[in-house]
């Protein structure tokens, strides 16, 4: 994964529905800026959009110095094209998550600012909380059923999740990963259909995914047969099904639920960042450059690419 970096100024600019159309600043009390927004609401609003109207989000180191931002696209697979960009709250934005609601989170990493978590309500333009009381370096982020906000963090080349109560600055329990050593990097998590957290770290060149379960301190390996595959990205169907990227070998490998051994491999998919999946199985995988690939439901090779041109870290679709 790319070199990282902290937190967050700006605005979100809304863009029109061509991907090579201008953008155009949202500005307070402006007529024409206030339906442009409205229809960026409705795009992210879970209660008022079309079920289809799903938007993909990706986290982009490339904004101001030392402070990044976040694309918003389509998220169809067809002719995907910008809607948006947010600048404010973004820090250097890594992983991604979007919960139950709709509610959108962004995993900072520090640079100009200090390291965060901060969460959106759906469209909206500025976080309505952030979590500022972390132990290192945030790399992604995960919320459960009950909205408590799980942190994957970086700290001193050792991998710890911080669990947070919905609302809260104050950690509920601090867990330690129990993987370490040089060449460290915090990866992807995701739920299970049981509720257990899978967390993929990087360390001393070689992949670990670990299992913590629902209100547990201790991570527990998996023994995951993961020969060639690097990581740091990761994700899980409805069915169970764990998709674990390769930045080395630019795949995705599928995990039966409750195997041990990938059973099909979805090739020619850049893969240095963190990777989504749907509930029904589609990937999205952010190359850590400038692509993120989408590939559909038990495809083996990539349905569509966007290309961005820019530093794609995380991402995250809408409900």
């Amino acid at each position: 994964m790319n070199l990282r970096a902290g937190a967050a100024v700006g605005s979100i600019v809304l863009l029109a529905a061509c991907s090579n159309s201008s953008p155009s600043a949202f500005v307070p009390g402006d007529a024409s800026g206030q339906s442009i927004a409205a229809s960026q609401a409705s795009l992210l609003n879970s209660d008022a959009r079309p079920a289809r109207a799903r938007v993909l989000y990706i986290g982009d180191l490339d904004g101001q110095p030392g402070v990044g931002q976040v694309h918003v696209y389509t998220a169809g697979m067809k002719n995907p094209h910008q809607i948006g960009l947010i600048t404010n709250g973004t820090g250097r934005p890594f992983g991604l998550w979007v919960d139950d609601r709709n509610y959108f989170y962004i995993a900072n990493e520090a640079d100009k600012y200090q390291p965060s978590v901060t969460a959106f309500k759906p469209g909206a333009s500025s976080p309505f909380f952030t979590i500022t009381n972390v132990k290192g370096q945030p790399a992604s982020v995960a919320v459960d059923a009950q909205h408590n906000v799980y942190v994957n963090e970086s700290v001193q080349d050792e991998g710890w999740v911080q669990v947070f109560a919905p609302g809260s600055n104050t950690p509920l329990r601090s867990i330690d990963t129990g993987v370490g050593g040089y060449a460290f990097d915090a990866g992807s998590m995701a739920f299970d259909p049981q509720g257990n957290l899978i967390v993929a770290e990087q360390a001393k060149l070689a992949l670990h995914v670990v299992k913590i379960a629902p209100g547990s301190s201790i991570a527990t390996p998996m023994n995951l047969n993961l020969t060639n595959i690097t990581g740091p990205g990761l994700g899980i169907d409805k069915a169970g099904n764990m998709y674990i990227a390769s930045s080395s070998s630019a795949t995705v490998s599928v995990f039966p639920a409750g195997q041990t051994q990938a059973s099909r491999t979805i090739s020619s998919v850049p893969a240095y960042g963190l990777t989504w999946v749907t509930p029904q199985g589609a990937v999205y995988q952010a190359s850590g450059e400038y692509t993120v690939t989408e590939i559909a439901p038990g495809a083996n090779s990539p349905t569509a690419t966007i290309n961005c041109t820019c530093s794609a870290q995380g991402v995250a679709v809408s409900k």
